[in-house]
């Protein structure tokens, strides 16, 4: 034995190729997770962004809607039914723009806030005001709208998160 190298019993080397064997599962299944956690994390962003964009989508007919409404209430005078359906569509935005802020940061929150406000004051002023006063309230509602647009915009882009 002095000048043999030292031999593994047969026990030794089945013991060996067991855990080895062992091992290489563990490792499979660590990857396995890191890939479903991955898998997970894509579906939801993708849900996620499929939500804000059908958001966004509904934001963007409402508002236009409220700005006919409003432009012909301004320009023919509301019937109380007219102001009702005004006022219900700045309502509707700003339940929706409440929805899309939630998914955003502060800064983007009182934008979202802050046009739905706006809208509900051109509901309640619209019929009462002259042309060109109306075309300056809206001047400044469009102007927080593109901002909200270009929120959409990024989030059809895929830089929601």
């Amino acid at each position: 034995m002095s000048g043999e190298p030292a031999r593994w019993s047969s026990s030794s080397r089945l013991a060996m190729v067991s855990v080895v064997i062992a091992l290489m599962s563990l490792a499979a299944s660590v990857l396995q997770n890191i890939n479903y956690a991955r898998s997970i994390d894509s579906v939801q962003r993708n849900v996620l962004r499929a939500e804000s964009l059908r958001t966004c989508k509904e934001l963007i007919d409402i508002f236009f809607r409220f700005r006919l409404k409003a432009e012909t209430a301004n320009q023919t005078g509301a019937s109380s039914m007219a102001s009702v359906e005004i006022k219900a569509l700045a309502y509707q935005f700003g339940a929706l723009g409440t929805f899309m802020a939630n998914f955003r940061e502060d800064a983007l929150r009182s934008r979202y806030a802050a046009l739905a406000w706006h809208l509900n004051r051109i509901a309640d002023e619209a019929a009462r005001l002259s042309k060109p006063e109306f075309d300056k309230l809206f001047e400044e509602a469009d102007t927080q709208f593109t901002a909200i647009n270009t929120d959409c915009v990024r989030a059809a882009q895929g830089e929601l998160l």
